[in-house]
């Protein structure tokens, strides 16, 4: 398969890793972009954007899903730097209406990382197309109750840590959401593909969503109310209450699979599941925050700050997903294969990210990070599930090749 763009001689091995993550046969393409030192040394695309056959390209936008968390994270903590948000406030401080429910104590710190208690989508709503009013969403989230005590316990706010951190953002600042991805990040590092509530006058750039049928049809979850026997002698109504249950209820709104890649998904604002972007983008608001926040010129947060942001919050496994995904305040840890060794002097590491690593992985296989210690800002956007390598497994492949590049040039 043809690989498009460009890529540095010291990364130029990324070639056969954007290979690897586009399917063999049939549609679906992938983009991967590399920043390393503030320098962009990969911006590579293989693959199709649509059934028809058009190529993907390096500029292609793409539905990305979770990834956008780290992109709501970056805002928050640039409004953290300059004094307009407290991460040990109430959210109830900026947004008084949240404070019901036993929520008057959750501070946005616990909101950021997953430990509010408020993950369980499915109890609040109806139907997935519910999520494209932003101003019902707040009034739903305002009425929620969290499932356990805040701050004893965290699971993963798959969606609605979108509209809680977002909401805080739009009280702080008085305006909307997708003005401030535009004034804050895209605008200053002169970003071409950064979009949290696509304009419908980018909607031709955007590459077809490709799910599969059958992933399609486990996306449509289950109606609220709905009873669920987990175990043989187990009949339960706590969608939360089982494992099984936490994370279909955390995760797949109902009816969700009808509307993902609709035009409405993307112009529509849900922070926590629809961002658009292409690779170089996020590539390059990473490869900002590797160097301490800032790139050629442009400083988006100090380094203290962005220091702070990187902390993990929650070191082991948590409800929702049981795997350990060191939640940061905002970020995630990414995940590579390899092992570190040492001989004399030199350092060799094989692909295992340092502990200080940050950033963002959305389901279907997109991510976008940061590896301060290697000075790596990396992304991996696709519209399809799979490649030779399969599905979320693409973004620990590019982070281990990625770290492997940077490693190799640092000798």
């Amino acid at each position: 398969m043809q690989v498009r763009g460009y890529s540095h001689p010291d990364f130029r091995s990324l070639r056969s890793t954007v290979r690897l993550c586009a399917p063999a046969r049939g549609a679906g393409g992938v983009a991967i972009a590399v920043y390393h030192r503030g320098e962009l040394v990969a911006d590579l695309a293989c693959g199709t954007r649509d059934r028809k056959g058009n190529p993907f390209e390096p500029a292609t936008l793409a539905l990305s899903m979770s990834t956008g968390k780290g992109v709501m994270a970056t805002l928050l903590h640039l409004m953290v730097d300059r004094g307009l948000v407290d991460l040990e406030a109430p959210v109830a401080q900026y947004w008084p209406e949240f404070g019901r429910n036993g929520k008057g104590a959750i501070t946005v710190r616990q909101a950021a990382s997953h430990r509010a208690g408020l993950y369980s989508i499915a109890r609040i709503i109806d139907s997935a197309e519910e999520m494209f009013d932003w101003d019902h969403m707040v009034r739903v989230v305002e009425d929620m109750w969290p499932v356990h005590k805040p701050d004893t316990d965290f699971g993963y706010h798959a969606w609605t840590g979108g509209w809680i951190v977002g909401e805080v953002l739009q009280r702080v600042t008085g305006k909307r959401f997708p003005e401030l991805v535009k004034e804050h990040l895209a605008d200053p590092l002169e970003l071409d593909g950064l979009y949290m509530g696509l304009p419908e006058s980018e909607l031709p750039r955007v590459a077809e969503f490709l799910i599969p049928k059958l992933p399609r049809k486990v996306l449509q979850g289950r109606p609220r109310g709905i009873r669920v026997k987990v175990l043989p002698k187990a009949s339960t109504t706590a969608h939360w209450q089982s494992p099984l249950g936490q994370f279909v209820d955390a995760m797949i709104p109902p009816g969700l699979g009808g509307v993902l890649g609709d035009p409405r998904w993307l112009t529509s604002v849900i922070p926590s599941g629809n961002g658009v972007f292409n690779a170089r983008s996020l590539a390059r608001l990473y490869g900002a925050l590797s160097l301490g926040g800032a790139i050629n010129g442009v400083r988006l947060m100090s380094a203290s700050t962005l220091a702070e942001a990187a902390e993990d919050q929650n070191p082991r496994i948590g409800r929702v997903i049981p795997f350990p995904l060191r939640f940061k305040v905002g970020y995630m840890r990414p995940v590579s294969l390899g092992l570190r060794l040492s001989l004399g002097k030199r350092r060799f590491d094989l692909g295992r990210p340092n502990p200080h690593a940050f950033g963002h992985f959305g389901f279907g296989g997109s991510g976008a990070w940061a590896d301060p210690e290697r000075e790596l800002g990396v992304a991996i956007v696709t519209n399809c599930f799979g490649g030779t390598i399969p599905g979320d497994l693409r973004p620990v492949a590019v982070a281990t090749a990625t770290a492997r590049c940077a490693d190799q040039r640092a000798v």
